[in-house]
């Protein structure tokens, strides 16, 4: 026992180091009380920032991240959101290891992402075992909603509803008659070419071919020579990733098959390829008719908004894409859940299921009983101009 009359300057250190000590424990208390009560919900980001998709990943973050600077500012019912990305790759099996990883050491409240429908399957699987939910907004594949998920949520239209507009429109709008089809063997490419097919021929239309190829292929030279030998063709449907579809355009030009090479055939698609495109496949790109989530020119309110913002932040020149949107309107679907009353992860998939008419950029999104978006106000019809800008269709 130390006995303080006798060392007084000992008792007064020990007692000076005492109160250093009580201090720093009510300082440590206080931080961790602080951490408990803060209020945060945790969003998983899972977007390609590597491989052929890495355009998908680059322009999902800035879209993202605009949102959540927007959102953060205030934060939405004593909430704030924060953020971990994951490269997905556009693949699987990264995708399903992300998707693992995040669960384990982020613990997400709710996950966005992924664009490609394969790497979407595959973490969803892992995601809805975890009962997080997954909300998505770049892949086509009806099986995304078709598989019994209940996880599972998509503000993208779906392969059937984005076909059975198109080839409709095709025939209606665009009184094609024959139609070729093109596509990577991917989920989302099959089930475009299969869906188009049916649409098209029940309104009509005849296929005179459909050619698919790997998600690897460069060389589109032979693929146009045979589209070239099929007989006289209206319209060409192509499903691939930007770098796949700005080579095979400029093949199919260089053919003479379509109109960006002299020829009358119109290439037209469903969602793949973003706002700059055109600019990459040059003439090739002409009358090119397709499909966009997220058209700029469109005078709502929240799209000038977002436009403008979206300017701000990355550049006057820069024009945000659908990836852009799609990613920056998840974000605010999530905040729109919070703002509802969710605080976790069963809360967040209990107010989603109520969502109808929740305006965003993209449109309107409203989610039916399997998860998928049932307002088609997204799809939007653009054509491709001969000075490569785009023309709003009001289809």
């Amino acid at each position: 026992m130390i006995n303080y009359l006798r060392f007084p300057s000992q008792k007064n250190a020990l007692l000076r180091n005492l109160k250093v000590l009580a201090l720093g424990s009510t300082l440590l208390a206080m931080s961790f009380a602080s951490h408990a009560q803060e209020k945060v919900i945790r969003v998983g980001a899972l977007l390609p920032a590597s491989g052929a998709g890495s355009y998908f990943g680059v322009m999902g973050k800035q879209g993202a991240d605009l949102a959540l600077e927007e959102i953060n500012k205030n934060g939405v019912n004593g909430y704030k959101l924060a953020i971990e990305y994951g490269d997905s790759q556009c693949a699987p099996l990264p995708a399903t290891n992300v998707a693992k990883r995040m669960l384990e050491t982020f613990k997400p409240h709710v996950v966005i992402g992924e664009e490609c429908s394969d790497a979407t399957l595959a973490a969803m699987s892992v995601l809805e075992e975890a009962k997080v939910p997954l909300l998505n907004a770049g892949s086509a594949t009806n099986k995304f909603t078709d598989s019994g998920f209940k996880y599972a949520f998509r503000i993208f239209p779906s392969a059937q509803q984005q076909t059975d507009s198109l080839a409709t429109n095709a025939v209606k709008k665009m009184n094609a008659k024959n139609a070729i089809l093109l596509n990577v063997k991917t989920n989302a490419g099959i089930d475009i070419s299969d869906n188009f097919e049916k649409t098209f021929v029940a309104n009509g239309g005849k296929i005179l071919g459909k050619i698919d190829f790997a998600n690897d292929v460069s060389d589109f030279t032979s693929i146009a020579t045979r589209v070239a030998s099929m007989g006289n063709v209206d319209v060409l449907l192509v499903s691939a990733l930007e770098g796949q579809t700005v080579k095979l355009a400029q093949a199919l030009a260089q053919a003479g098959v379509t109109k960006g090479g002299g020829g009358k055939a119109v290439m037209i698609g469903t969602i793949w390829v973003p706002w700059g495109y055109d600019q990459k496949a040059g003439k090739a790109a002409i009358g090119y008719t397709r499909i966009s989530q997220f058209d700029p020119n469109e005078q709502r309110p929240v799209v000038q908004n977002f436009v403008k913002n979206f300017k701000a932040k990355y550049g006057a020149d820069t024009v945000p894409t659908h990836i852009n949107a799609h990613a920056y309107d998840q974000i605010l679907i999530i905040a729109e859940a919070v703002k509802r009353g969710a605080k976790d992860a069963e809360s967040i998939r209990t107010e989603f299921t109520k969502m109808k008419d929740v305006e965003v950029t993209t449109g309107k999104i409203t989610f039916g009983p399997n998860g998928q978006n049932q307002n088609l106000s997204v799809i939007h019809y653009v054509e491709t101009n001969p000075d490569l800008s785009w023309k709003t269709l009001n289809w």
